[in-house]
């Protein structure tokens, strides 16, 4: 109310100012004319009958659009006609027409603004004006009131839920359920990020690894696997010639060692482990690994007699590059003293004077 009040106050204040100072004067056009001619009277009466028209003319242009907006504009310049007559009077020299049309249209300016921020002070004072509304306007403003109290109640209850929710999960996290060693074994946790499992368990020693290697073995008897065929034919002669001392001592104990050998490697190839347990076939690929084995290191000796070949066939070259170079320098020296006239021990042997 107080920055409304402070605005209609300026208002009124510009508006005195406006009407009280005086329009500015034409400029005076140079004429030809003496001071004999200008003190003649007829003249003056002309002018001053044109400044009248022009003045009531723009005073019937002003009404009309006071009437448009209202009755209060028009009481109001009718009001300050007389005050404007004055200022005129005392203000001395001649107003022109275009003055009085900007002088005009500035009063209907301020009228106006003033009205509107009257609109505006009421509408303050009787919070919104609702007196002045239409039926249908007051409803559509109860309908939006009603929207507005809807949401708001919708929001409330969303946010108690999901407060509801927090506390629940809050109290979850601090009591998980006890779980048994089975399930935790059987769980695999996914891929995680900025987060690292460290498993309780102790890394296993050495001698427990050999431990539980010892305990997979069926009957005792290690598998015959791996690419190290010399071994694995060593391992094989190894058990066969054992078998064979058996036999000359107990056929019995021989046989039953036999056919358990042969039942344990019956159950690694169950298991899918690949048993190398034929003599034939790893003499075989034994051959064939050395074959390989020889094939590739006369190849590494001939490329290194490769390479030591062309490595010396360079240096030769260079070599010979070099005498090359050193013998057409000397030469070019030469050439050069014998044509400032020297004579060289070799210039003599070739011509027969030595």
């Amino acid at each position: 109310m107080a920055s409304l009040l402070a605005k209609d106050a300026y208002l009124q204040s510009l508006a005195r100012k406006i009407c009280s100072r005086p329009s500015p004067e034409p400029h005076k056009r140079k004429s030809g004319k003496t001071q004999g001619s200008e003190a003649a009277g007829p003249p003056k009466k002309k002018r001053k009958r044109a400044q009248k028209k022009s003045r009531e003319r723009g005073q019937k242009a002003v009404e009309p659009q006071a009437q448009a907006l209202g009755g209060k504009p028009r009481a109001a310049s009718q009001a300050r006609k007389p005050a404007a007559a004055k200022e005129e009077k005392t203000s001395g020299p001649v107003v022109s027409a275009d003055g009085l049309a900007a002088e005009s249209d500035s009063v209907f300016a301020l009228e106006v603004l003033r009205q509107r921020l009257h609109e505006k002070i009421r509408t303050a004072q009787g919070q919104g004006g609702t007196n002045e509304l239409s039926p249908a306007a007051l409803e559509k403003r109860q309908r939006r009131k009603q929207e507005r109290d809807r949401k708001k109640r919708k929001r409330k209850e969303l946010r108690a839920k999901e407060k509801a929710a927090k506390a629940g999960g809050a109290a979850e996290a601090a009591e998980p359920p006890p779980e048994g060693p089975g399930k935790e074994a059987q769980r695999q946790p996914g891929l995680l990020f900025n987060k690292v499992e460290v498993s309780e368990e102790q890394p296993a020693s050495k001698a427990q690894r050999r431990k539980e290697k010892r305990q997979k073995l069926k009957g005792n008897l290690t598998p015959l696997t791996g690419k190290n065929y010399r071994q694995l034919l060593e391992r094989l002669q190894a058990r066969q010639s054992r078998l064979e001392e058996l036999r000359e001592q107990d056929a019995g104990k021989a046989r039953e060692l036999e056919s358990k050998m042969q039942w344990t490697t019956v159950l690694y190839k169950a298991e899918g482990v690949k048993v190398r347990d034929d003599e034939h076939l790893l003499q075989a690929a034994l051959r064939r690994k050395e074959k390989r084995r020889a094939q590739r290191q006369r190849r590494w000796e001939k490329r290194t007699a490769h390479v030591v070949e062309k490595m010396q066939r360079r240096q030769d070259q260079r070599r010979q590059n070099l005498r090359k170079k050193k013998a057409a320098k000397a030469e070019r020296r030469m050439e050069k003293a014998r044509r400032k006239g020297r004579v060289l021990p070799g210039d003599l042997e070739r011509a027969g004077l030595a």
